[in-house]
C-alpha cells in the first residue's frame, strides 16, 4: 500500500477542522438563543429535505472517496490520478486553498452572527448581514466551502473528487435560490436592493 502521508495528514487537518467549525458554531448558537442553526434537516419543504440530504450523502461519499484515493484503491479507473498535479508541492497548494475556504467560513459565521442558519429558517426571523464581505457577496459561506472542495480535489486530483464537486455545485446552486426566494418574500425590498448590487459568489463577476 503506497501512502502519502502529507497527502493523508491535510486531507484530514481540514476535514476535521470543517466538522469542528460547524458544530462549535451550532452547540454555541444554541446555548446562547435556544435556537439550533440547522433548520434544513427539520425543514417541512421537500425541496430543502432533499437539499439536506444531499449534502449528507456528498459529505459521506467525499469521506469514502478520500480514503480510498488515499489509500490508492483502484476501481474503474474512478480513482485515477491527474499526474500533473499530483505531486507534494500541489498537496501544499491544495491545503491552503481549503483552508482559506475554512476561514471565509468562519468568518461568514462570526459575522452572521445569531443569524447563521444551515437551511431556511421559516419559524424565526433573521437579520439581513449586509456589510463586510457580505456587501459585495451575498453567499460567502458557500463560498468557502467550494474553495475547500477544490481543495480537497487538488489534493487528490481524481475523477471521482471532481465529480463530486461538481453535484456539490449543482446541489448548492438549488439550494440559494430557494434561499433567495425566501428572503425576496421575508425581506422585501431591502433584499431586493441588496440582490441588485451584489454577486452570489465571486465579487464583480458571478
Amino acid at each position: 500500500m503506497n501512502l502519502n502521508y502529507l497527502e493523508l495528514i491535510t486531507i484530514s487537518i481540514l476535514y476535521l477542522t470543517y466538522f469542528i467549525l460547524w458544530k462549535i458554531k451550532e452547540v454555541t448558537q444554541i446555548k446562547k438563543t435556544g435556537i439550533d442553526p440547522n433548520v434544513i434537516v427539520k425543514s417541512e419543504s421537500n425541496l430543502q429535505k432533499y437539499v439536506g440530504l444531499q449534502f449528507k450523502i456528498l459529505s459521506f461519499f467525499f469521506l469514502i472517496a478520500m480514503i480510498f484515493n488515499s489509500i490508492h484503491f483502484e476501481l474503474f479507473g474512478l480513482f485515477t490520478r491527474w499526474n500533473l498535479i499530483d505531486n507534494n508541492i500541489f498537496k501544499v497548494i491544495g491545503f491552503i486553498v481549503g483552508m482559506f475556504g475554512l476561514s471565509i467560513c468562519l468568518y461568514a459565521q462570526i459575522k452572521m452572527g445569531n443569524s447563521w442558519r444551515v437551511g431556511i429558517d421559516e419559524k424565526n426571523k433573521t437579520k439581513l448581514i449586509t456589510t463586510g464581505l457580505y456587501s459585495i457577496i451575498r453567499n460567502p459561506t458557500y463560498l468557502g466551502l467550494f474553495l475547500l472542495n477544490v481543495g480537497f480535489w487538488i489534493i487528490i486530483p481524481t475523477v471521482t473528487i471532481f465529480t463530486l464537486n461538481i453535484i456539490f455545485i449543482y446541489t448548492l446552486e438549488i439550494q440559494v435560490r430557494c434561499e433567495e426566494d425566501y428572503l425576496e418574500k421575508t425581506q422585501g425590498e431591502e433584499y431586493l436592493k441588496y440582490k441588485k448590487k451584489t454577486k452570489r459568489y465571486i465579487p464583480f463577476i458571478y
